[in-house]
C-alpha cells in the first residue's frame, strides 16, 4: 500500500517544487535583486539641496554657518594689561594711551581694532593700579537735550593742561593668520620704553569686531 501512495504522490511533489523554485519571496521595492552589476544601482541621494541659480541671489540658507570664537576682544586686552603692569617702572605714573596704529610708512592709519583696543585698555590698565589720563576729557560737562558728555576730540574744547609721564601706543601686523599687537610704554622726558607686551588676535575675533 505504501508503495503505491509514493508512486502516486511523487509526481505532485515534483511538480510542487518546480513551482517554489520560481517564486519570489519579496517584492521588488523591498529586495535588492544580488544579480544585478553593483555599478547600474541608484546613486545615493544627497543630504542636502543646491538652490538653483535663479534662488542663489534670493537665499542663501544653505550655506554653512562660519564658526564663531569662544573667545573676546577683551581676553587679548587683558592679555597685554597683565604683561604692561609687570613692569615696577609704570608703577605710580601717568600714562594716556593712544590708538594703535598700522605698521606702515606713515604710522599714522589707525582701524576699528587700533581704537577698540586703546579704548579697553583704558579700562584694564586701572585695575591693575596703573594710573590712566583721560586726554579726551573737555574742561567742563556738556549738558544737552541728548545726554551729558564730557569727552570730545575737538581740541578746542579739552583740557588745557595734560600731566602724564608717558604715554602708551602700538602697532598692528596683519598676517594671514590674523593680527599681531605689540604695545609699549614709552617714557616722555627720555623717550625710553619702560614696559611693552605683544598679543596675536586670530581672524575668529577679528571678524566679530565692528566699527
Amino acid at each position: 500500500m505504501r508503495p503505491l501512495c509514493l508512486l502516486i504522490c511523487l509526481p505532485f511533489m515534483l511538480i510542487l517544487l518546480s513551482a517554489c523554485s520560481q517564486l519570489s519571496f519579496c517584492r521588488d521595492d523591498h529586495c535588492q535583486n544580488m544579480e544585478h552589476d553593483p555599478a547600474k544601482l541608484p546613486e545615493p541621494a544627497t543630504w542636502y539641496r543646491k538652490p538653483a541659480a535663479s534662488e542663489q541671489h534670493t537665499s542663501e540658507a544653505w550655506l554653512p554657518h562660519l564658526p564663531q570664537s569662544q573667545k573676546r576682544l577683551q581676553h587679548y586686552v587683558d592679555q597685554l594689561a597683565y604683561q604692561l603692569a609687570q613692569s615696577d617702572s609704570i608703577q605710580g605714573q601717568r600714562i594716556a594711551i593712544s590708538s594703535f596704529v598700522e605698521l606702515d610708512e606713515s604710522l599714522s592709519q589707525t582701524t576699528p581694532l587700533g581704537n577698540q583696543l586703546a579704548e579697553l585698555l583704558r579700562t584694564a590698565l586701572p585695575q591693575h593700579g596703573i594710573a590712566v589720563v583721560e586726554h579726551k576729557l573737555t574742561s567742563q560737562l556738556w549738558i544737552g537735550p541728548q545726554g551729558d558728555f564730557a569727552l570730545s576730540r575737538d581740541t578746542r574744547l579739552l583740557a588745557r593742561q595734560l600731566q602724564m609721564d608717558a604715554i602708551l601706543t602700538g602697532t598692528l601686523i596683519s598676517t594671514e593668520r590674523g593680527m599681531e599687537v605689540q604695545a609699549r610704554v614709552v617714557q616722555l622726558d627720555a623717550q625710553t620704553i619702560s614696559s611693552s607686551a605683544s598679543a596675536f588676535i586670530p581672524h575668529l575675533v577679528l571678524n566679530q569686531i565692528r566699527p
